[in-house]
């Protein structure tokens, strides 16, 4: 069983490189991610990043090094910057696949998580937008395997390991990586009533960590001492607490409602299951999964500061616990599982179906019918024809439709830019109109990240009040940003903005709902407006 699930690890890794590069860098996380990689791939330093021009320590590097390796081996296009992306989702379920063949000695249980994890939507939506969350999880997964490896076989070898996986952890996001390990760790051992202890590789242990994962703060510290603030207060404590200040804060109960519904269509069955076999003893990994699952998610909506992929660590305890819930209870429980599928196999086809409806869409229709036809075969034979094993039957199903929705997704979001808040339209434009004339472009109140990935560094942003637009210069040691950033409210940058716009090859970007204030409206006289749905076009 394992060779053929390498063989379809192998198989699935082919389907999600398939067109992975034929949409536009979506605004605004996926293109800063993608922009800030580019420039590091450029500059080649690992220490500063930067976003247009500006230094940006918003994130440890980790993320952007990966991105500019994808970079390095593909070029600079949407296939380097997603290409990993790809490949940490593969690994992901190569962990889950070994952590519960591991744990739970049971290969059917291994098999069943790691495709369940690949069916849910939270993991596919992480391994089809570029931001830290993907690459975070897979050091996670990693770090719980490798623990694990300390626990049930005693390998000394692998706690090195374990904490050398966790400060990349911490690299790439900061110290929060430590939260949905150590709740993984506590459940374990409160269900295993196991004392709190360390062996004599413990200390060694914790140096190695807090040395990579502290390695690149210190390093900037050591050059800019203001940095000690910047990271604790503002990246640490006010991210967590006062999320209102980045414009991230929700309410509480706001995972409570978005986790199920990126959990379908396993997360249905599961509850229910769960529900009527709660006087029944659960084997301990199973109880751990899913008690590590609910903390995490309890202790995420504790945060102010929320975000969809920010609970994605939780999904794969989520997917461990499911798996073992359905390999023991699944033929138990048939008409529970074969019930929630039928209901979420016709909603997908019913979404297939709405492709050729909606007039906003635009969709190739042959392929959204071959799609539908293939699924509808395919799926009507696996539910209502079929008498082969209810639980094979069910993860091929749904290991089936999720490369059809990879597929989908990919010949829908190359067709919908727009849509899926890419420019990448307005850009082909202003390279049609400007050709190879040496012009400028100004971005009016607005952070759009991918324009130097498609115009090259010849873009200016211009902030006046839109927060998104406002750039932090205080740890510039040179004055190399004032060539891409305009701020409006300081001395001299309206006269800055009227030699610029009075060079009429320079073209100016404008969301549509917003404008030049009234002094400076004279300024496009002479230009051509092209309304592009969301942004207008001065050229």
């Amino acid at each position: 069983m394992t060779k053929k699930f390498y063989v379809l690890l192998a198989t699935l890794f082919g389907v999600l490189l398939l067109q992975l590069g034929s949409w536009g860098l979506t605004e605004s996380s996926e293109a800063r991610y993608a922009e800030i990689g580019r420039e590091m791939a450029i500059s080649n330093d690992l220490i500063n990043p930067s976003l247009l021009g500006i230094i940006h320590y918003h994130k440890p590097p980790v993320t952007y090094a990966i991105t500019a390796i994808g970079y390095k081996i593909f070029g600079y296009n949407e296939f380097g910057a997603r290409f990993f992306l790809s490949l940490a989702l593969i690994l992901q379920m190569l962990l889950i696949f070994k952590i519960a063949r591991l744990w739970f000695k049971d290969e059917k249980i291994a098999v069943a998580s790691a495709l369940i994890y690949f069916s849910l939507p939270m993991a596919l939506i992480a391994a089809r937008n570029l931001t830290t969350d993907a690459f975070l999880t897979t050091f996670i997964i990693w770090a719980v395997y490798l623990w694990l490896q300390v626990k049930l076989n005693g390998r000394k070898v692998y706690l090195y390991l374990f904490y050398t996986v966790l400060g990349l952890a911490c690299l790439t996001k900061g110290p929060v990586a430590f939260l949905p390990v150590a709740l993984f760790i506590l459940c374990y051992k409160v269900i295993n009533r196991e004392k709190p202890k360390m062996s004599i590789h413990s200390i060694p242990g914790l140096f190695l960590l807090l040395g990579i994962s502290a390695s690149w703060f210190i390093i900037l510290i050591l050059q800019k001492p203001e940095l000690w603030d910047y990271f604790i207060q503002e990246q640490i404590i006010d991210r967590s607490v006062n999320a209102e200040t980045f414009h991230r804060d929700k309410p509480f109960w706001f995972y409570l409602v978005l986790v199920p519904a990126l959990s379908l269509p396993w997360i249905v069955p599961t509850l229910i299951t769960l529900f009527k076999v709660k006087q029944e003893k659960w084997d301990k990994p199973t109880q751990i999964t899913g008690y590590t699952a609910l903390s995490i998610l309890i202790v995420f909506s504790l945060f102010s500061s929320k975000l969809v992929l920010y609970i994605l660590p939780m999904f794969p305890f989520l997917a461990l616990f499911s798996g073992s819930v359905f390999i023991q209870y699944g033929n138990r429980f048939s008409k529970i599982y074969e019930f929630s599928f039928r209901g979420a196999f016709l909603l997908f086809l019913l979404i297939i179906i709405s492709l050729f409806f909606i007039p906003q869409f635009t969709f190739s229709w042959y392929k959204s019918l071959f799609f539908l036809i293939i699924s509808l075969t395919f799926g009507t034979y696996l539910l209502f024809r079929s008498n082969s094993d209810l639980t094979k039957r069910l993860l091929i199903l749904s290991t089936a439709i999720t490369c059809i929705l990879v597929l989908l997704y990919a010949n829908f979001a190359a067709q919908n830019q727009t849509l899926i808040n890419s420019p990448k339209a307005k850009y082909a434009f202003v390279k049609s109109e400007r050709t190879d004339r040496d012009y400028k472009v100004l971005v009016y109140d607005n952070l759009l990240s991918s324009a130097p990935f498609y115009l090259g560094d010849r873009v200016i942003t211009i902030y006046n009040s839109n927060f998104e637009a406002k750039r932090d210069t205080r740890f510039e040691t040179t004055e190399h940003w004032k060539e891409t950033y305009l701020p409006l409210n300081e001395p001299g940058q309206s006269d800055r903005l009227k030699k610029l716009l009075g060079d009429k090859n320079n073209v100016l970007l404008i969301k549509t709902k917003k404008s030049l204030p009234d002094s400076l409206q004279y300024l496009l006289q002479g230009f051509q407006a092209e309304k592009m749905k969301k942004w207008t076009v001065y050229y």
